[in-house]
């Protein structure tokens, strides 16, 4: 329980004895002399404070999995940053300059090094790196997947690639451990994490769906992002029985799993710029949106105008009928709530058969009213499927990217008077189609990239939508004054 306030206290140190640093280097100048008057009461107050620190972090060190080496040298550096703090508080009692001097130079170094530290543990050895991490392929090319070895070829990269920095030998958050067999099935201090041959209730993959700004969304949205396919492909590696030594081949499938396999062998071929492309149309959903290409080539920068929170309605809602809500999950639907809070649902078909029956998505009117979000990514769905859809007006956020919406079957969505976020990127709708949404005044929000638009028409269409922020692709970055020009 001490231990909690490690996280707390520890700051307090920090600022109180660079104030004092500060104060006693630039108190030599006669303007600022009485600022030195005020350096032993802070140093006094940086000492208890660094003491505290200390116990607290010796406290959770017993609690918590970090690398022990590395917890060691932050350990020490912190106990011996509070004996250099006392050192400099007799320095300056005693009005040794020059050893208050050194004293000082040297807690500067305490205090850097100890922090520096202690954000590696807390934060890993890129914490101080800027922006979001570059989703880089995760596999190797894949001749043929179904003589891949289901684990080592396939599991364990992707889990090396996007889990074991904070779940590996040197970290265990939650005291999980996903770099090997079996402490991939021993899960963390919350229990199992995957359940074989039930994937819809093992919590890696409920962790992998939640909304990326959900707290226990993983990766950390400032991590790269598994792939939908990736996703996909973990579900049914869980679903088929957690398969540690068996060939793909070997493993129970399905034809919608043989074609998430397919799509997984594609992705594994895929050079790293095509990776960075696709995974712009992979939205974790974090509601962190980028700006369109049009706006970023102006220099006008990012302006975030959508989040989730602001997409979950104020009134409350009763649940959603149990019943109805079992027979979406035993058809591979994806259930869950927006918040931990709230009885409003997401809805993902992530896992549903690629021609998504029109019955299955005419279930969806029974719960309308918790209903907001939706994705059905690289899916089919027909006409009557559209009209079933465009009646689930409660809905404030719809991802059908990359699916089969067309000029014919967009006119259903008009009736979406909530909407604010809509993905449709890679659909073939044109400019005549984009009209019929006239009538969706609340959106905010609009992904079209790689559609079916000529460059002449992006202007017409923000004219059609002029206060909707739209994402195009094909990102540039804007050149600012200050940037150097080559001329030749």
């Amino acid at each position: 329980m001490l231990g909690n306030f490690h996280p707390v206290i520890v700051h307090l140190p920090i600022g109180f004895l660079l104030l004092a640093i500060l104060f006693q280097w630039i108190g030599r100048r006669a303007s600022y002399a009485h600022l030195r008057l005020s350096v032993p009461v802070i140093l006094v107050l940086g000492m208890i404070s660094a003491l505290l620190a200390c116990v607290t972090g010796l406290a959770i060190s017993g609690s918590a999995d970090y690398p022990e080496e590395l917890l060691g040298w932050h350990q020490w550096m912190g106990i011996g940053t509070t004996l250099l703090s006392l050192g400099m508080f007799w320095a300056v009692q005693r009005k040794e300059a020059k050893m208050t001097n050194l004293f000082s130079v040297l807690l500067l170094a305490g205090v850097t090094v100890t922090g520096h530290l202690g954000g590696t543990l807390t934060h890993g050895e890129d914490f101080l790196s800027f922006g979001k991490a570059e989703a880089k392929p995760t596999l190797a090319p894949i001749a043929d997947i179904q003589s891949a070895h289901a684990y080592n070829d396939l599991v364990q990269p992707i889990f090396e690639a996007r889990c074991v920095s904070c779940h590996g030998s040197g970290k265990q958050k939650g005291k999980l451990r996903l770099d090997q067999p079996d402490y991939i099935l021993k899960g963390g201090e919350d229990g199992a994490v995957v359940k074989a041959g039930d994937a819809e209730n093992s919590e890696l993959i409920k962790r992998l769906l939640l909304p990326g700004d959900a707290k226990k969304h993983m990766p950390p949205i400032q991590e790269a992002q598994l792939t939908d396919t990736e996703i996909s492909f973990l579900h049914w590696w869980i679903q088929s029985g957690l398969g540690f030594k068996q060939l793909v081949k070997d493993l129970r499938q399905t034809e919608a799993d043989k074609a998430v396999l397919l799509a997984l062998q594609q992705q594994s071929q895929q050079t790293e710029d095509d990776a960075a492309t696709a995974g712009k149309g992979n939205s974790s959903g974090s509601g962190k949106l980028s700006a369109t290409s049009k706006t970023a080539a102006s220099g006008a920068g990012v302006k975030p105008v959508f989040t989730l929170a602001a997409s979950i309605p104020a009134e409350a809602v009763k649940p959603a009928d149990p019943a109805l809500v079992d027979r979406l999950k035993a058809n591979g639907v994806v259930v869950l709530p927006v918040n931990a809070s709230s009885n409003y649902l997401s809805l993902n078909f992530v896992t549903v058969d690629k021609q998504v029956p029109d019955s299955l998505l005419n279930l969806l009117a029974g719960i309308r009213e918790q209903l907001i979000w939706l994705k059905l990514d690289e899916v089919e769905v027909t006409k009557a499927g559209y009209a079933a859809i465009g009646k689930l007006d409660k809905l404030t956020r719809l991802q059908i990217s990359r699916g089969n919406l067309s000029d014919e079957t967009i006119s259903a969505l008009s009736g979406l008077k909530n909407l604010q976020w809509l993905n449709i990127a890679g659909s073939s709708v044109s400019l005549e189609g984009f009209r019929q949404l006239g009538s969706l005044t609340n959106l905010k929000q609009l992904f079209l990239y790689k559609g079916g638009l000529t460059d002449s028409e992006w202007s017409a269409l923000q004219q059609l939508f002029p206060k909707v922020q739209i994402d195009t692709g094909n990102y540039r970055l804007p050149l600012l004054p200050g940037d150097t020009s080559l001329v030749k």
